[in-house]
Formats: C-alpha cells, sequence, structure tokens
C-alpha cells in the first residue's frame, strides 16, 4: 500500500515539475510589467507610411473574409496591408483580392516566416521606405486610426514598437519595427543564423544576441488579449483608447469586438 502511495505521489510531483518548468520556459509567458506605455512620443507627422503584414495560412479563408469585411473597411490614409502566408497561398483568392503576400517558403508559424517577412519588407521598400512595419496574427482586431495615430507619433530610429511581455519582447499579436529595423533585421547575419524559434520572442533574441541597442516603444494600455479569453493580458475594451485586442480564435468573438469598436467610431 505504501509503495502504491508513493508511486501516485511521484507522479503528481512529476506532472507539477513538468508543468512548473514549461511555464518558466514558454516564451510567450510572463506577467506583464503593468498596463502602462511609454510616453516618448514626438510631434504628430502626417506624412508616416506603415505596412502591416496579416500572418495566416492558406486554410483559414474564413478568417480572412471575416477581416476583410470589418477592420479593413476602415483603412486610414498611409496604411497598407497584406495577408501574409506561404508557398500555398490559394491563387483563386490571390487572383480576386490581390492583398495576399505569399512568401517563398514552407508555411510556418516559428521557423523562419518572420525573419523572411522582414526580409521581403526590406527589398520591397528599398527605394521607397515606409516608416514602420507591423507583423499582426489574424485572431487579433485592429482599430487602425487609433494604430495609425499612435504611430504617426512614434520616433522612427531603432523603435520596437507593441506589447512588452515579461519585460523582455512584444507580443506576436500585433508588433512593430521602425524601417532602419527592418533593414538591420535584413543584413545582419544573428537573425539570418537564428531564423527558428518562437517567432515573437525570436526578434528580442536577435537584438540582445547582437547587442543592438533599440528603443522599446511600450504600448501596453492599448493592446490586450480579449477579455473572455481569460488569460493574463486579457481586459475589458477601452472605448477611449483600445487599439489592439487579440486571442479572437472564435468568429463570434471577432464580431463582438468589431461591434463595440464600432461604437467608438460614432460621433
Amino acid at each position: 500500500m505504501l509503495r502504491k502511495v508513493l508511486v501516485v505521489v511521484a507522479i503528481y510531483a512529476l506532472i507539477y515539475l513538468s508543468s512548473h518548468l514549461y511555464h518558466i520556459n514558454a516564451p510567450n509567458l510572463g506577467m506583464p510589467v503593468d498596463w502602462r506605455c511609454t510616453d516618448s512620443y514626438m510631434e504628430v507627422d502626417d506624412t508616416t507610411q506603415i505596412f502591416i503584414g496579416i500572418f495566416t495560412t492558406a486554410s483559414n479563408y474564413q478568417r480572412r473574409q471575416l477581416i476583410r469585411d470589418t477592420y479593413l473597411q476602415h483603412i486610414p490614409e498611409g496604411v497598407t496591408y497584406k495577408f501574409v502566408m506561404g508557398n500555398d497561398a490559394p491563387r483563386d483568392e490571390m487572383d480576386t483580392y490581390r492583398d495576399i503576400l505569399p512568401l517563398d517558403i514552407v508555411e510556418n508559424m516559428n521557423d523562419g516566416k518572420t525573419y523572411e517577412y522582414f526580409k521581403l519588407m526590406a527589398q520591397v521598400f528599398r527605394d521607397h521606405p515606409v516608416d514602420f512595419v507591423l507583423k499582426a496574427d489574424d485572431d487579433s482586431y485592429l482599430y487602425l486610426d487609433r494604430l495609425a495615430t499612435d504611430l504617426a507619433r512614434t520616433p522612427r530610429n531603432m523603435s520596437y514598437w507593441g506589447y512588452l511581455v515579461g519585460n523582455t519582447f512584444m507580443g506576436g499579436e500585433c508588433y512593430g519595427l521602425s524601417f532602419d529595423l527592418v533593414q538591420w533585421v535584413a543584413t545582419n547575419d544573428v537573425p539570418a543564423t537564428y531564423k527558428a524559434g518562437h517567432e515573437d520572442s525570436q526578434v528580442q533574441k536577435w537584438f540582445d544576441w547582437s547587442n543592438t541597442r533599440v528603443d522599446y516603444q511600450v504600448r501596453n494600455c492599448r493592446i490586450h488579449d480579449y477579455i473572455e479569453s481569460n488569460t493574463i493580458y486579457s481586459k475589458l475594451i477601452d472605448l477611449n483608447s483600445t487599439m489592439v485586442v487579440h486571442a479572437l480564435k472564435k468568429d463570434n468573438h471577432f464580431l463582438n469586438v468589431h461591434q463595440i469598436m464600432e461604437k467608438a467610431r460614432q460621433p
């Protein structure tokens, strides 16, 4: 009997230890330092140009259509976008909407897609640079007017913009690099060598491992998870300030956020 008890205790101890080690090492976890934003804003630059790559997969057509029918109906001046996916991008959809950017890679999330995206953006905008290149998830709702206004006041010298996770990296729901950092990613040996890894935390590792000093532009007060996702990053939408809501895995949750944000657009 004692042996059985000891075996059960040992099993539970192993489960607890495994869970504890996972939570320590998981790159996308960690309590945010606080919900505040940095205040290093500059004067508004009405000429700011922003490109947003919405990361998606070929099979997720329904979500792309939902995005086209909701927040992409409100694209402010100076903002352009593409849905970013691998080399299996559906040709018919590409021809119909002309808003898909296929990368010359096998579709993946953490095996270099982000690196290839920023590298391509450095080439695409080489002769006519934009000010910021953003990466967003297709389970994020973007309030584009607020996002554009925020970036129009954001310094554009080595700026690393987004929701700061655990005082280290910007969360993958929506983060951005000023164009000089995009060019750095495309030309530095460290990102090219270490493409693979959890895509959001890997970006910060590139800067850290190369001793590259970046300007953290923290927007924790304006970016959060959907309240019903019940994560440590979830909270209620602030009609006056929220600009990105993440963790919208279900279409009805996405539509619910859209309906709420439409109220914010009313005078």
